[in-house]
């Protein structure tokens, strides 16, 4: 069926396309109410739709949010783009949503694509080295939030949570459970603020009570993680020195390190301990109860939303910096 067109319902009721025009974009003038509330009728019986595209072009904003997140496979980043889409329908917005699987061409890629779209904003998960492609950005004038990560000395707004503090709980609580050699694993040569700050949180932690040891930080590929993974455990079972406590900087490393500790039979906790950065279904399948940060993804999607349409709408609007609280539950 072809689109009704504004002429369409005009040349059927044998008035001009301006009049027509006029009601339906709710600036009459002086066409009369009887005129009014039957260009409306019609306009109902003929099922017309808006074209957006005009719509965006006469508001000056397209009401459209590119949403870049870094990998969809991640439960937490699938709950945070949920929260993203629900607060910004609420404010009258559409997601274009995009996943760049932790690569910073595929994210200057999408950002390319989503500047083609006409995207009135941008709320996005920064991948490493994408610093450059934010920066350009925030050059070229475009309302953008940072969501969950933030790059250091690009001054944009962003909702982040106290990723170092909350690390520090982590390897503290381990501390408390009487753990004297500490294992921290994560992302962490990958460049991204947030692992920089988990991992110095982590180190912190350890120092205050003399028991800090550089061998023990592992860092781990997102492209390799299996593999990494595999290794660092299968390394940790066969050393002479006995890991008693392990930190995992996010929910995908420790998924992947239990599965491999439940198949070398070590029990958790009683012969290891863990903690893990992020909530994880996974958890729900352990006997033991498995502690980890909480991170408050609902408020973190609200605030990215709110913030970013501040941003549109004030293009003078200063630069918000949040860091919202995780929570350390076990």
């Amino acid at each position: 069926m072809a689109r009704v067109l504004i002429k369409d319902i005009a040349n059927k009721l044998g008035v001009s396309v301006s009049t027509v025009s006029n009601v339906i974009n709710g600036k009459k003038g002086r066409v009369g109410d009887v005129l009014t509330e039957k260009i409306k009728n019609e306009a109902a019986a003929m099922n017309y739709k808006p074209n957006a595209f005009a719509k965006a072009l006469r508001k000056g904003r397209s009401e459209t949010i590119g949403l870049i997140i870094s990998d969809i496979s991640n439960p937490f980043f699938g709950e945070l783009a949920f929260h993203v889409q629900e607060n910004a329908e609420k404010h009258g917005y559409s997601i274009i949503f995009t996943n760049t699987n932790e690569s910073p061409e595929k994210m200057r890629k999408m950002i390319s694509i989503l500047k083609d779209r006409n995207v009135d904003g941008f709320i996005i998960v920064p991948t490493n080295d994408s610093e450059e492609a934010i920066q350009q950005l925030v050059e070229e004038k475009y309302p953008i939030v940072l969501l969950d990560r933030y790059c250091k000395g690009i001054d944009t707004s962003h909702v982040v949570v106290n990723n170092y503090q909350a690390s520090k709980a982590a390897i503290n609580l381990l501390l408390n459970m009487k753990c004297k050699r500490i294992m921290a694993i994560g992302l962490f040569s990958d460049g991204l603020q947030t692992m920089i700050d988990r991992k110095n949180g982590c180190i912190d932690a350890m120092t205050n009570k003399g028991l800090y040891d550089p061998e023990l930080i592992k860092d781990v590929k997102f492209n390799t993680i299996g593999d990494d993974i595999k290794k660092v455990m299968t390394d940790l079972v066969c050393s002479s020195e006995t890991i008693d406590g392990i930190f995992f900087a996010n929910s995908t490393t420790c998924i992947n390190a239990m599965k491999i500790l439940i198949s070398l039979k070590l029990e958790i906790p009683k012969n290891i301990k863990i903690v893990c950065f992020d909530k994880s279904d996974f958890f729900q399948l352990m006997n033991a109860s498995i502690p980890y940060i909480d991170q408050p993804i609902p408020e973190m999607g609200k605030r990215a939303v709110e913030l970013l349409i501040n941003h549109i709408t004030n293009k003078d609007m200063p630069c918000v910096y949040e860091e919202l609280q995780a929570v350390l539950k076990w």
